[in-house]
C-alpha cells in the first residue's frame, strides 16, 4: 500500500464512513466481464462504500448487481459526442467522489476522470490515461487481468482478492434458462456450447471447422450442440447445429447467454467475451487462440480452461485482434487448428 497522507486518509474514510469510488471501464465486453473481480475486491475490502461504475451501455445488465450505481457513455454514437461528454463530466463532477480505480488506458478514461474533479485518480503506467493519473501502478503484461486490475486496489487495500470474474444471474435469467433448456429437451451438463463469432477476424476459427466440430461432438459422442451469439452471427451458427432451435445467437442475452454457458458441459470458442463468460460462471472451456495470446493475461491459469494455439513466427501480432492477416493474409494461426485438433483437448470431458 501507499504510504503518501493522501492515500491513508482515503482508506481511513473509507474504512469509517461511507465514501464514493468510481471505476471507469468503456473498452470491450470481454473486458467489463473481467472488471467484476476488482468491483467485488472493492466491496469485500469496503462493504459500506458507494460504488459507480462508468461503463458503455452493454455493460448495464452485466455488472447492475455488482455496484451501486452504473453510469452508461456511448463513446461509439458520434451523434453530439463532445457535448454529452462534457454533460457527463458535469454529473460526475457533482458526485465529488473520494477516489476513481480506472483500469482502461484511454485517453479520454483518464480525462474524464481528471475533469471530474476526483482528487485521487488510481490506474496502470501504461496508456494515454496514465498522464492524468495521481497513482500510477506497473502493468504486468503476463499477469491474469483479473488479478492485473486488482493491483489498482492494492494501492488503498492489503485484503487478499479472487481474482477470477463472477457474474451474477438474476433469478429472472435463472428461470427463462431453465424453461428454455426444457423446450429445447436439454438437460444441465448434457450439452455443449459453441461461440463462433467475435468483432475481429483474427479471433474466428472459420465456421466450417466449427461445424466439423459440432457433427464429431453431436455424432461421436451422443452431445448436443447449442450455440450463442450476436445478431450478426445468426446465419453462421445455424450451419453448426443441427436443429434450428438450439441456435441461440441473437435470441439471448449476455447474462442469459450466461446463465446457457453456466449449465453446459464446456464451451468451445476464439479469445472473445463467451470465453471470459465461461470463466465468470466457471464453466469448463476451451479458447481457440489466433493472433492474440494467453500471455497478453485474457485466459486463467486453471485446469478448467484449455488453451489451443499454433506456435507462429508471426504471432502474436495483436493483443486486441485484427480484421487482416499481415502474414499475407493467410491467417495460419487459425487454419493449422483442426477440428480433430480441438476435440483431442475435450475428449476426457466428452467420455466422463
Amino acid at each position: 500500500m501507499f504510504n503518501d497522507k493522501q492515500i491513508k486518509e482515503l482508506h481511513k474514510k473509507l474504512i469509517s464512513e461511507r465514501g464514493k469510488i468510481l471505476v471507469i471501464q468503456t473498452a470491450f465486453l470481454g473486458d467489463i466481464i473481467l472488471l467484476t473481480s476488482l468491483l467485488q475486491g472493492i466491496k469485500k475490502s469496503f462493504p459500506d462504500v458507494e460504488l459507480h461504475v462508468l461503463t458503455r451501455p452493454e455493460g448495464l445488465n452485466i455488472l447492475r448487481e455488482q455496484s451501486d450505481n452504473i453510469i452508461a457513455f456511448d463513446k461509439h454514437e458520434r451523434s453530439k459526442l463532445n457535448e454529452r461528454w462534457k454533460e457527463l463530466v458535469v454529473n460526475l463532477k457533482n458526485q465529488k467522489y473520494d477516489a476513481a480505480l480506472i483500469p482502461h488506458r484511454s485517453f479520454r478514461s483518464g480525462m474524464t476522470a481528471l475533469k471530474a474533479g476526483i482528487p485521487i485518480r488510481i490506474g496502470f503506467k501504461r496508456g494515454l490515461a496514465s498522464r492524468f493519473m495521481t497513482h500510477r501502478i506497473k502493468y504486468k503484461f503476463k499477469t491474469y487481468e483479473g488479478e492485473r486490475n486488482l493491483e489498482l486496489l492494492k494501492v488503498i487495500s492489503d485484503d487478499d482478492y479472487d481474482p477470477l470474474p463472477r457474474l451474477i444471474i438474476s433469478e429472472d435469467d435463472e428461470k427463462f434458462t431453465d424453461n428454455l433448456l426444457r423446450s429445447m429437451r436439454l438437460k444441465e451438463n448434457e450439452f455443449a456450447v459453441l461461440a463462433p463469432g467475435s468483432v475481429w477476424k483474427s479471433k474466428c476459427w472459420s465456421h466450417s471447422n466449427y461445424q466439423r466440430l459440432s457433427d464429431i461432438i453431436e455424432n461421436e459422442y451422443n452431445l448436443p450442440v447449442v450455440t450463442i451469439g450476436s445478431r450478426e452471427e445468426v446465419g453462421i451458427c445455424d450451419k453448426i447445429v443441427s436443429e434450428h432451435n438450439r441456435n441461440l445467437a441473437g435470441f439471448v442475452n449476455l447474462m442469459k447467454s450466461a446463465a446457457i454457458v453456466k449449465r453446459a458441459k464446456f464451451l468451445i470458442s476464439g479469445d472473445t467475451a463467451p470465453a471470459h463468460i465461461a470463466t465468470a460462471v466457471r464453466t469448463k472451456q476451451v479458447i481457440i487462440f489466433g493472433s492474440t495470446s494467453p500471455c497478453f493475461g485474457f485466459a486463467p491459469d486453471i485446469p478448467d480452461t484449455r488453451i489451443i494455439e499454433e506456435k507462429l513466427w508471426c504471432r502474436p501480432c495483436s493483443d486486441h485482434g485484427r480484421n487482416f492477416c499481415p502474414n499475407l493474409g493467410k491467417y495460419k494461426c487459425l487454419e493449422n487448428i483442426s477440428a480433430d485438433m480441438v476435440v483431442e483437448k475435450v475428449k476426457d470431458w466428452l467420455e466422463g
